[in-house]
């Protein structure tokens, strides 16, 4: 007779989740709480260009790239310092770019006008490159070389996405806010973080997972804002504007609040852009200086439509015919944006003004004079 021992059945002990597997629980509560289907929140989002005269770079102020058609739609792959990251990806002939070792890039275009981008094979216009933009090879194909790498846009030239925001008031803004007042800022942070503040429009008390944060506090009434403690009053908050703690002294608190205002109201700092650049350097040394940020005196001559004969330009682009800078005076082109024709109009000819603008090319197709993108005009 054999005997057969009788073991209860018992539960096994639970077994400690791996990395991995935590990592995607994680995601996985994460998604659900705030009312989208992980796989969506691990998307990348597809973004559609608003404007013609979107800049392509290289990095947030950085290298000039090219430029964009309004209607292109592209993967967003990140953002920062008010820029949008993209997946550029498209195809271009052959005979226009060359074999390159630079930058982690093995092509860069040749031709010396730049080079449309198309979405296929003599697909739709996507964009337009200048000389010396470099790119990475996919794969060739009938005259045709497929071509992509990562570039940056202005956020503000994005079209705001269709889609509805998740509801529970901590949705993150668009890419491109819109001209009406945009969701309010998440309130939660990072862990070791300091917490960001709530947005300017939040309703009081609307405080998300912050809840009970001793640094969160709202206005009582409509106060002036001050650099520091008795100085002169730089500004107002509303009543009821969420605000952050930021730091007490004396009876005294430092408040940072959000709030969203339109890009053409703001200009770079001048300190970021450079002084006593000639128009010979330019033409010198293109690529040196192609995405650069310069300050310029220049003569205004007029403001002029660019054609079909101007390979340099998009038909239909308004751009300022202008000499300087002071006191060289040579010609010099300025690309004016769409919402700065109005201003640039009331120009008087032969007026000296002085102009923040992005170099686009250090020497035109046909003059050699240099292609400048108007940023701002200083008072």
């Amino acid at each position: 007779m054999r005997l057969v021992r009788h073991q209860t059945a018992e539960s096994s002990p639970a077994r400690r989740l791996q990395p991995a597997a935590r990592a995607a629980l994680f995601l996985g509560v994460a998604a659900a709480l705030l009312g989208v289907p992980a796989g969506r929140a691990l998307a990348q989002q597809t973004v559609t260009i608003g404007r013609s005269d979107a800049v392509l770079l290289a990095a947030p102020r950085g290298v000039r790239l090219g430029r964009v058609t309004a209607g292109a739609t592209f993967r967003a792959t990140g953002s920062r310092d008010g820029s949008t990251q993209l997946a550029v990806d498209g195809w271009i002939p052959v005979a226009s770019v060359r074999a390159v070792q630079r930058d982690g890039h093995n092509l860069a275009v040749s031709a010396a006008a730049g080079q449309r981008l198309h979405a296929g094979a003599n697909g739709p216009v996507v964009g337009v490159l200048v000389r010396g933009a470099l790119l990475d090879e996919v794969e060739r194909r009938s005259g045709w070389v497929h071509v992509r790498r990562a570039a940056w846009v202005s956020s503000s030239a994005l079209r705001a996405s269709p889609a509805p925001s998740p509801t529970g008031g901590n949705a993150a803004p668009p890419a491109a806010p819109p001209s009406t007042a945009a969701p309010p800022a998440p309130a939660t942070a990072r862990p070791g973080a300091a917490a960001a503040p709530p947005a300017a429009g939040a309703a009081r008390g609307d405080t998300g997972a912050a809840a009970g944060d001793p640094r969160l506090a709202v206005v009582r009434q409509r106060v002036a804002l001050r650099r520091a403690p008795n100085a002169p009053a730089a500004g107002t908050l509303e009543a009821e504007t969420p605000v952050r703690i930021a730091a007490r002294a004396w009876g005294w608190v430092r408040v940072e609040a959000q709030g969203w205002v339109r890009e053409s109201d703001l200009r770079p700092l001048g300190g970021a852009a450079l002084d006593n650049v000639t128009a010979a350097e330019l033409r010198a040394e293109p690529d040196r200086f192609r995405g650069q940020l310069l300050r310029w005196t220049i003569q205004f001559i007029a403001l002029q439509t660019a054609d079909e004969l101007r390979p340099d330009f998009t038909p239909g682009e308004r751009y300022i015919l202008a000499r300087g800078p002071a006191p060289e005076y040579a010609f010099a082109y300025v690309v004016v944006p769409a919402d700065q024709a109005a201003r640039v109009a009331r120009i008087a000819p032969l007026a000296t003004v002085t102009v923040l603008a992005r170099v686009r090319s250090g020497s035109s197709a046909f003059l050699a004079n240099p292609i400048l993108e108007l940023v701002d005009i200083v008072p």
